[in-house]
């Protein structure tokens, strides 16, 4: 199986998967900085905004309609 990091773009070629664990990614390295842009959000789907709605109130600004 030929692959290349979608990391640092180093080609490898193995024969199983076990060959290597890091898969698929050439380094544990590789893995680790793919893992920290997960967590920062750097891998994101790009959508619309959300459609202003009642719960984008500031619930601190709201009076009740019995204390008016």
């Amino acid at each position: 199986m030929k692959g290349r990091c979608p990391i640092c773009g180093k080609s490898f070629q193995i024969e199983a998967l076990s060959e290597l664990p890091t898969f698929p990614f050439c380094t544990e390295r590789c893995r680790l900085v793919d893992l920290g842009r997960w967590i920062d959000g750097a891998y994101a789907i790009p959508g619309s905004e959300p459609p202003d709605g009642p719960d984008d109130e500031d619930p601190s600004e709201s009076v009740p309609d019995d204390e008016e």
